[in-house]
Formats: structure tokens, sequence, C-alpha cells
């Protein structure tokens, strides 16, 4: 990637509010789910959200774990629990989510429960707030526990604004939240990741930058993918393959040419989307 790259920040104004809100909030619940992109298990983590749960009880949740490589999430999967956290990898459409996240609540909790019963309570309810940064699968997981569409959803961030309690089970009450990004950052690495896991709105990326990097990173860890979906066979550089990918599937411009501009569009939206095939953007003990 070029050295003169554009900063992506976004920050609206319905973030601060629901900052704010959740804040307010933490104190009504036992313990926390803190959903992360399976593909970017570290850059999908939020520092103000952190800052928020402190040393709640928490249950990590890797979402969309369909469009990462499963080889790498198990191995993330397996460094977080050696950490001393409840992991879950889950693919939130087809795994049995409400079974999972009950079950680990209910361990994660489980000195909570033994003390209500022992005080003669049939039911000891547990409350927990589900949090993570836009896209990310909230409203997904919601949906998928409560087997009802209660949590709008849509496939670009920014669509839950207003706390909501969902009741799950007689024993288990969940509370979503609006995803919440940080205002600036540092890392634009870390900005790009999230962007290729669609968690920043695509209006307000530098879509050359962000592809260019993909391609990079395909070409070094992923080849086979861009052969298969793209007929690739020079991985010299991200223009290279471009330009490839135009004139392989015929992304011409009015003159003929490889429409380049047009090209790299498409192909933005065809890894982020998982098309080209299951992809971790970070690798235990690469990016940790």
């Amino acid at each position: 990637m070029s050295e003169n790259r554009t900063n992506i920040n976004w920050y609206p104004g319905h973030m601060t509010k629901a900052r704010r809100e959740m804040e307010e909030k933490i104190r009504l619940v036992d313990m926390v789910i803190e959903l992360r992109d399976a593909r970017a298990p570290l850059s999908s983590v939020n520092p103000v959200i952190a800052q928020i749960v402190g040393s709640m009880p928490r249950l990590i949740v890797l979402a969309k774990k369909d469009r990462a490589d499963s080889a790498v999430t198990a191995r993330w999967v397996k460094k977080l629990e050696g950490e001393g956290v409840m992991v879950l990898a889950l693919d939130l459409i087809k795994d049995n989510v409400a079974k999972a996240i009950s079950a680990a609540c209910e361990q994660l909790m489980r000195a909570k429960i033994a003390k209500g019963k022992a005080r003669g309570l049939k039911h000891v309810e547990i409350k927990a707030m589900v949090v993570g940064i836009p896209n990310v699968g909230k409203s997904t997981l919601i949906n998928s526990v409560s087997r009802k569409k209660r949590a709008k959803t849509a496939d670009h961030p920014g669509v839950t604004r207003n706390l909501t309690w969902i009741k799950v089970s007689p024993d288990v009450a969940l509370m979503d939240t609006p995803g919440v990004l940080w205002p600036k950052f540092d890392d634009q690495a870390t900005a790009i990741k999230l962007a290729l896991c669609g968690s920043i709105k695509e209006d307000i990326l530098p879509v050359d930058e962000v592809t260019n990097y993909a391609l990079s990173y395909l070409a070094e860890k992923y080849p086979e993918l861009l052969t298969k979906r793209y007929d690739i066979r020079d991985f010299s550089s991200p223009d290279v393959i471009i330009a490839q990918i135009a004139d392989n599937r015929r992304t011409l411009d009015y003159n003929g040419n490889p429409d380049l501009e047009k090209a790299t569009g498409l192909r933005f939206r065809e890894i982020r989307n998982g098309v080209i095939g299951a992809i971790s953007w970070e690798i235990p003990d690469e990016n940790s």
C-alpha cells in the first residue's frame, strides 16, 4: 500500500449517545457477551467497550465463523481460552445459538446460580449485555436466541440504536446495544481490517487502498482463492492483480480497456462479503 494513506475515521453522533447509555445500563447486568468478528478477533475489540465492561464476567463470541478460515479460528479460540476467557466460535445463522449461549451463560454465572438456589429460588435469572462493534452480528445473535425477528438486522453498520431487553428463557435475558466504534483509529491497519469485515460504511472508505491491502494480503496468505475465483497467475502487486481481474472478468470501460476503478470496487465487495472464500485477516502470534 502507498505511504500516503487516507485516515479512516467514523464516529457518528449516535455512537456518543450509545456509549453513554451503555455506561448507565451496565450496572443492570451480571455479565457481558462480547461479539468479535472471527476474521479479525483483535481489530474487532473496541477499547471503549473494554473500559465500560471492566472486570465483569465476559463471554467472547467469535461471530461469522463461516466467513473465517476455520483452522485459524480454532487457533484463536485456543489462544483466548489460554488467557482465561470463555470463548465460543459461532455461525449465527446455522448453529444452535440459543443452546450454546444459554449453556455458556449458565457456566459462567454458576456461582450466582448456586447462591440463588441456596436461598430457595427456583429460577435465578442471568442478565447479560450484548456488546460489540457495528455489523459484528449482535442483532443476528439476538434473533437466533429468541427465535424471533425482534432485532432489526442489515449487512451494514449503524442499524441498532436503542437499548432493548430480550427474554431468551426463564433464566436468561439479554440486553441488545448499538454497535460502537471508537473515535479515532490510531492504527490504520485496524481500520482497514474493520472495513473489510463490513464494520465501517463503504461511502467513507478509500476503497482502492483497502482493496490494495486485501489483495496484497491474499496474495501472501490465500493465493489459491485468487487463482480459483479470478484465474490470477501473477501476484507481483495489487495493481497487476486488479489488471488481470479486469481483463479476465471483462470489466471494461467504454473504449474496451480494463476499467480498474470499477474492478477495484467490485472486488472489494466480493472480498468483504465472503464471495471469494473464507478468510482470516488476523492470525495468532502474527497479529498478537
